[in-house]
């Protein structure tokens, strides 16, 4: 190498020379991304200070909250029982399941996981959701009552997957005779909104049963109880460790009513499915024993909520299955108004019990012509003949006698045309047309002919066949009027006396044992041996017909209706019935068999040795007697 020669660069110190921007790049890459780190340390510190020191006492409470659950403990409703201590409605544990919507979430996920699993229409479930808007968030919303044994173990094996679902035990009503005296009972539904603003039902929240209809909405306070609570430690998964406080539900009055519960059976049964009502009263004291209105219902369908076609049913213009006819219907009494046309004939002294009247079959009355039910007419005829073969043209006479002021006087006088004052919502008064209301009502003056058809119980004229029952059994105990009551144990309420002398009411119960009695009377069907009974057939017209037709040969609904009063025993009266089978046709033929059964097994009741039948729903009646562990 030679001096001229040159010296090699230094390859070393220009690669340094190269790297030196890369270097710096990094440098700086990492000083940023320290302080993007510092700065996110600092943000999450900051906000763990905030919720620990700042807010730490909200979020303590929060999760107590959210650890320890109040739960609602519903009372055993009051159990309604017959005057023997038989047991008409009761209770017995169910499950229900509900969703507490502030623990849901995701509503619309819960409920496709558990619509497979209660078999519960989708469409139920998302109108219950629906109705329950603006109630409170913590209460549950019951998708499903009574769910039984297999729904419930499937909700549970799966609860930690449904969060907000609920299984609740709770009593619910029940009905060990099924669907006995249902109009009377009444029936529980689900309170309404407008309800829970209401003070009477202060003591109900959404969701709860109430009484709606009968004697379960008249004494729904009594009824209820007073509801406590449970307040429980739970772990995540919605399970109880431990109960931190308690305070037990108080149960509802139980209620013991006059009911006879065979009577009510007896009278049920002679009804079978046929439309129509029985009322029966002990005449001593106004107690009701039955109470039957049919069609009847099923009480236990309401709880759960009602189908469209269920409600259609029971909503049946025709049949009336919700009516209680026996203090809601209102019907022409036939022929069962005659006896208090005798009382007030006698009283008034237009006749006595040996004035007669021919009978030939009709009666003229200026152009037109009344007739009597028997075509060929009764012949000569007296007050006897005419209560036992109940003659129209001689009440025809007797009418005509008194005229339309006279028959309204006494008409009021035995308790027609207005309340009887029995302590149940809805009770229909009737009606005792005068020839003020008439005017009122039509701007008419009132007609003679018309004062001939309220002679027979045919018009303008309206009753119950609680009005009946009580008429009938003011006629039995020699003229004093009770108000009817249904609770054992209250005192008998005098209203007052009928304007008829007690020696002319007890000449009319002797003319009417003879319509049972006698070989000619119209309720020869309601003979019982060993007693003697009095009574009186009635056929109340539904339409007016100038020619009328066989009875076969016409639709059911413009058939006559069949009407029968009864008393027994005559000489010691104890019960009194009333009887009305809608479109029935003849009462001795239709109406009188029920009354029949009904004091024939009141009769029963009396003797030494009670009947297998007794002995049966004694056995069925202890069974449920007592309230089970819920």
């Amino acid at each position: 190498m030679g001096n001229g020669s040159k010296k090699p660069p230094d390859t070393k110190i220009r690669l340094k020379k190269f790297d030196q921007p890369e270097d710096d790049s990094r440098v700086k890459l990492v000083v940023y991304a320290s302080w993007f780190l510092f700065c996110c340390f600092c943000l999450v510190g900051a906000r763990l200070w905030y919720l620990q020191v700042m807010q730490g006492k909200y979020f303590r409470l929060l999760s107590e909250k959210n650890s320890v659950k109040s739960i609602r403990l519903q009372p055993y409703r009051g159990n309604i029982l017959d005057r023997s201590g038989r047991l008409l409605a009761g209770v017995e544990p169910s499950f229900n399941i509900g969703i507490v919507l502030k623990d849901a979430g995701n509503i619309e996920g819960l409920l496709s996981r558990l619509e497979p699993l209660i078999d519960e229409p989708s469409m139920s479930v998302r109108m219950k959701l629906v109705a329950a808007k603006g109630q409170p968030a913590y209460l549950p919303v019951i998708i499903k009552r009574n769910a039984d044994w297999k729904t419930v173990a499937r909700i549970e094996a799966r609860l930690y997957e449904l969060p907000g679902v609920v299984v609740e035990v709770a009593p619910s009503r029940l009905y060990p005779y099924g669907k006995i005296a249902p109009h009377l009972l009444g029936y529980l539904a689900e309170v309404s909104l407008e309800q829970l603003k209401s003070e009477r039902y202060s003591h109900a929240v959404p969701g709860d049963l109430v009484g709606k209809y009968g004697i379960e909405a008249r004494f729904e306070q009594e009824l209820a109880g007073e509801s406590g609570y449970k307040r429980v430690k739970v772990d995540a998964r919605g399970r109880m460790i431990r109960v931190v406080e308690e305070k037990m539900p108080k149960s509802g009055q139980d209620l013991t009513l006059t009911i006879d519960l065979d009577l009510q059976l007896a009278a049920e049964e002679a009804l079978s499915d046929r439309p129509g009502a029985v009322v029966a009263l002990d005449p001593r004291n106004g107690q009701v024993l039955v109470m039957a209105s049919s069609p009847k219902f099923d009480p236990s369908i309401f709880a759960n909520g009602l189908s469209r076609e269920e409600w259609k049913a029971l909503n049946d213009p025709l049949y009336s299955p919700l009516v209680n006819k026996a203090i809601q219907g209102q019907y022409a009494p036939g022929s069962t108004f005659k006896p208090l046309m005798a009382a007030a004939g006698l009283n008034e002294h237009v006749i006595n019990m040996h004035s007669s009247f021919f009978c030939s079959g009709s009666m003229r009355l200026g152009r037109r012509r009344f007739r009597c039910w028997k075509k060929g007419g009764h012949g000569r005829t007296d007050l006897y003949k005419g209560l036992v073969q109940s003659c129209d043209v001689y009440f025809y006479n007797v009418g005509l006698k008194l005229g339309v002021d006279r028959i309204s006087k006494y008409a009021f006088g035995f308790g027609l045309g207005k309340k009887t004052g029995i302590d149940l919502p809805g009770e229909k008064s009737g009606r005792v047309p005068t020839r003020k209301w008439k005017y009122r009502r039509y701007k008419e003056a009132w007609q003679k002919g018309e004062t001939l058809n309220y002679s027979i119980g045919q018009g303008f004229l309206l009753v119950t066949p609680l009005q009946l029952s009580r008429m009938m059994a003011a006629i039995a105990n020699g003229g004093i009027l009770y108000r009817p009551e249904y609770v054992l144990g209250e005192p008998a309420d005098r209203q007052g006396t009928v304007p008829v002398k007690p020696a002319i009411l007890k000449t009319i119960r002797q003319v009417l044992a003879g319509v049972i009695e006698d070989p000619h009377g119209t309720a020869r069907r309601c003979r019982i041996p060993g007693i003697r009974v009095g009574g009186k057939t009635g056929t109340a017209q539904v339409v007016r017909q100038v020619k009328r037709k066989q009875d076969e040969k016409m639709a059911w609904k413009f058939k006559d209706h069949a009407l029968f009063i009864a008393f027994a025993p005559v000489d010691d009266p104890q019960i009194a019935v009333a009887v009305i089978i809608e479109h029935g046709g003849h009462g001795g033929s239709a109406a009188a068999p029920v009354a029949r059964a009904v004091i024939e097994r009141w009769l029963q009741l009396r003797s030494p040795k009670p009947s297998s039948f007794l002995e049966r729903t004694a056995s069925v009646s202890s069974m449920y007697r007592e309230r089970p562990d819920v």
